[in-house]
């Protein structure tokens, strides 16, 4: 049981980009002041929270008591051009000037790739050419996904809960990863009579903290949604949307720089999304997508098996 465990938690921290290199990201986020290092991450943090709050419904249909589903849900957010440069705030160089045409002075902010940009590293010079620092590359991923286990279980009056949940487990010198998820569906088509479509509306928490291989507590984060889904059932296919309110945020640190303490959280970018996607359903098992539009674009990807 150990060992599926362990596998299971080596496969979510390879689905996690930021992770396939923690000890890197975090030895990079280690090399910068609060400003840059926020600035560097916030583009995955961003992602990360948008694919937490992901893939959390397949259908408006709710299970019905003791019915219940377990799946794998595949989830990230998609990278924007724009996400891959930030500006780097220059520190002091001690004999140069910030923001000075001189030959000692240098550029008091460098354009540089973000932690989801080019893995180019970029020089700090000053006017004389001479070198003065360099500024670490990205990880180059186009998104960023998270792989997350979700179990769903029919309760009495129209009710449903579901999981997510992962206990923490150590994954040799990468580090520790941690997940724990909870929502709660209603069925609202039950107290309309002969309508043609299946109705839900849903609420969910959750929270999901990465320690690097150091010990430190490198990210926490955590998201919270509440919507509405609309479904239809024809014959082997479902098809589904909805629209949902959400909040998330990712913890980074704390962590030393040049002996100062350094911590810093990020909130997400996007408030509501809505979603359109679709089901297979072959006996018991389901395989479904949908897409998602908000300020950040998600997607969620899902592979189960479902007693309704």
């Amino acid at each position: 049981m150990k060992q599926i465990r362990i596998s299971v938690a080596a496969f979510m921290l390879a689905m996690v980009p930021g992770m396939v290199a923690a000890q890197d990201l975090g030895a990079q986020i280690k090399q910068m002041a609060k400003v840059n290092a926020e600035r560097y991450v916030t583009p995955l943090l961003n992602g990360w929270g948008v694919a937490l709050n992901s893939g959390i419904y397949h259908t408006a249909d709710v299970h019905s008591i003791l019915g219940f589903d377990v799946h794998i849900k595949l989830t990230g957010s998609l990278i924007e051009d724009s996400d891959k440069k930030y500006m780097f705030l220059t520190p002091d160089y001690p004999g140069y000037i910030r923001n000075d045409a001189g030959p000692t002075g240098y550029p008091g902010e460098v354009e540089a790739n973000s932690v989801v940009g080019d893995k180019a590293t970029k020089e700090i010079r000053a006017n004389n050419g001479s070198l003065l620092g360099t500024i670490p590359g990205g990880l180059n991923i186009p998104t960023t996904p998270l792989i997350v286990p979700q179990v769903s279980i029919g309760l009495p009056f129209g009710f449903e809960v579901t999981g997510r949940f992962f206990p923490t487990t150590k994954i040799g010198d990468v580090g520790k990863v941690n997940l724990l998820g909870f929502g709660l569906r209603h069925d609202i088509d039950q107290y309309i009579p002969l309508l043609p479509l299946d109705v839900a509306v849903h609420f969910f928490t959750q929270k999901l903290s990465y320690e690097d291989g150091s010990g430190t507590k490198l990210l926490e984060a955590s998201g919270t949604a509440y919507g509405v889904e609309v479904s239809k059932h024809l014959l082997l296919l479902t098809v589904y949307a909805g629209f949902q309110l959400e909040s998330s945020s990712v913890k980074v640190g704390p962590y030393t720089f040049n002996g100062t303490p350094i911590e810093f959280t990020v909130d997400g970018n996007t408030s509501s999304r809505v979603l359109v996607g679709a089901r297979v359903s072959l006996v018991f098992l389901n395989i479904h997508a949908d897409y998602n539009l908000g300020t950040t674009k998600a997607f969620a990807l899902g592979v189960g098996i479902s007693f309704r």
